[in-house]
């Protein structure tokens, strides 16, 4: 006996879900790439790494411009002035 609460709550679970495609992708390729290496008689890591940091540059043809921040003043601030 189906009612259709559970029809409902089961919807869900019959979509294909693409969470764990990328993982399950990674892990065959690391097999396969272990399997390589032990087959050379090699140790390779086969853990992510972090993408690091972009490269520096410089920034050229600029001028520097110099900017004062302009005094608060509390008195003409209450007056509506400045």
């Amino acid at each position: 006996m189906t009612s259709d609460l559970h029809k409902y709550i089961l919807g869900s679970a019959i979509n294909v879900q693409r969470c764990g495609e990328e993982f399950k992708l990674r892990k065959k390729k690391n097999d396969e790439l272990k399997a390589a290496a032990k087959a050379r008689g090699e140790l390779i890591s086969t853990k992510r790494q972090p993408k690091g940091s972009k490269p520096g540059f410089m920034v050229e043809g600029m001028t520097l411009e110099t900017v004062t921040p302009i005094p608060y003043d509390v008195v003409n601030d209450l007056k509506g002035g400045y």
